[in-house]
């Protein structure tokens, strides 16, 4: 893949052009400067669509953002030696040779938003009565808040840790000139502006409550708070967001008939945020789908640990996802079963409503006021969609946890939640084939390899961050 240094290529709009991520469709407007490229409302729709497809890079969502939050963790593992996802399983990347996707595409996107909100406050385009600046704005400021956040709990330890005073990654807040370097910034202070972004879009989508495919609205951002506010142990705000998009918003749960087929259709009624790939945008096959097929790469398997835990209830549904893998014994959560006849066309469920149910029953437990019987309500409607039963278990912390391994199984969740909890794992037995001599077998927050290094090639090209790079590598 050629290397680009993000910060010495902050003029561009975007330049998706190196071949990990060539399926994309570029429009040329959206490969020019502000100055050149956005001087009308539709020129201004383009180059919002262009960020959005950004996230899409299988260096990012399309493939290893998630991939490694899930091989890293205890659920999910690499088949066999050699595989695609094999240095993220054995936490083995060295800051020569990590892949620099997942620092360097957030960033593209993040200009990306930069240029399109520039542009905005310029007041150089007129507005039309569908309101098209304010929701293009606040789409705008939602996107580069979610990337600033997955950079930062990719590159940066947990917000609670040391109060979060250790590095995080450059705020990129502007449309950056070619010397323009920033440094790290604290992990606290990304959090802060993460949550002002969050914030103003939230007022700027409030009246963009209808399902919206493909695109942030209300929901989506307050859903992506929601998370934020769960990263940061703030369970009150958590809990407040999770509880306006399940109660007030237009999407439901899945019914448990519907669970499985869902996996494959381009949208569902727990669509909150998708990314949409279609099959004229996913001609990769280092996507998520092409990664896991049999037919494919055949990378990603379930571990003997999971397995067990998902068979743990006789009747679950989600044990239906599971699906005889290449090799003899093992099966892969079929996820990503395609559309249209191939692999690689999957839509990536960014915030699911599912997820939303996990937050809104951990945080009643755990904000300033228990509430153990809404903490019991949302834990129980997943539970009894996915066993057919109407039970009504006192809701835990360690049954909450469990749910949250069986509903967000390789949806790029597992790794953080390790992190963030503090806890540690054991990735041993079963169909594992980790060295006790070099790999990581028990992952956990005070191992400098569960975060990754800055690449090298960043370092070098940028003076600022230089004696920041994470600690031990």
């Amino acid at each position: 893949m050629k290397n680009i240094k993000i910060f010495k290529v902050f003029l561009v709009l975007a330049f998706f052009t190196s071949s990990c991520s060539g399926f994309l469709d570029v429009n040329p407007a959206d490969a020019l400067t502000k100055d050149n490229a956005i001087e009308t409302i539709e020129d201004l729709k383009t180059a919002l669509n262009g960020a959005y497809s950004g996230l899409m890079g299988s260096g990012y969502y399309g493939c290893d953002f998630i991939a490694r939050a899930d091989v890293g963790g205890e659920d999910v593992q690499t088949s066999l030696t050699g595989k695609r996802t094999e240095l993220f399983y054995k936490h083995a990347y060295r800051q020569a040779n990590v892949p620099v996707g997942l620092w360097e595409i957030p960033y593209r996107v993040i200009n990306r938003t930069n240029v399109i909100l520039g542009v905005i406050e310029s007041g150089k385009l007129a507005d039309d009565k569908e309101k098209t600046l304010e929701t293009a704005k606040g789409e705008a400021l939602a996107l580069r808040a979610l990337c600033h956040f997955d950079l930062v709990i990719t590159y940066g330890l947990p917000y609670t840790k040391n109060g979060g005073t250790t590095f995080g990654v450059p705020l990129a807040l502007v449309e950056m000139a070619p010397d323009a370097l920033p440094g790290r910034s604290s992990v606290a202070d990304v959090y802060v502006k993460v949550i002002a972004d969050l914030l103003e879009a939230r007022k700027l989508l409030a009246s963009k409550k209808e399902q919206t495919n493909g695109h942030f609205n209300l929901w989506a951002v307050e859903g992506l708070l929601s998370r934020v506010y769960l990263y940061m142990d703030n369970y009150d705000e958590a809990y407040k967001y999770a509880g306006n998009v399940i109660e007030k918003s237009p999407y439901k749960l899945l019914k448990r008939e519907e669970y499985v087929a869902a996996w494959g259709e381009e949208y569902n009624s727990e669509s909150v945020f998708d990314l949409h790939i279609s099959d004229l945008s996913s001609g990769n096959r280092e996507l998520l789908g092409y990664l896991i097929d049999t037919s494919g790469y055949a990378a990603v398997v379930a571990t003997q640990d999971f397995e067990n835990l998902i068979k743990e209830t006789p009747g679950d549904i989600r044990m239906e996802l599971l699906k005889p893998a290449a090799a003899a014994g093992q099966f892969i959560i079929d996820k990503y079963p395609g559309r249209k006849g191939s692999t690689a066309v999957n839509n990536v469920r960014v915030v699911r409503l599912s997820e939303l149910y996990l937050i809104a029953a951990e945080s009643a437990l755990k904000k300033g006021s228990k509430d153990q019987a809404a903490a019991d309500k949302y834990y129980n409607a997943i539970v009894n969609r996915a066993t057919g039963g109407s039970g009504n278990t006192p809701a835990t912390l360690d049954l909450i946890y469990k749910e949250r391994r069986k509903e967000l199984v390789m949806e790029g969740h597992r790794l953080f939640d390790i992190l963030r909890l503090g806890i540690t794992v054991k990735r041993e037995g079963g169909h594992h084939f980790l060295s006790k001599a070099v790999d990581l077998i028990a992952p956990n927050v005070d191992d400098y390899r569960v975060i990754l290094p800055i690449p090298q090639d960043e370092i070098d090209v940028n003076e600022n961050i230089i004696g920041q790079q994470n600690p031990n590598y």
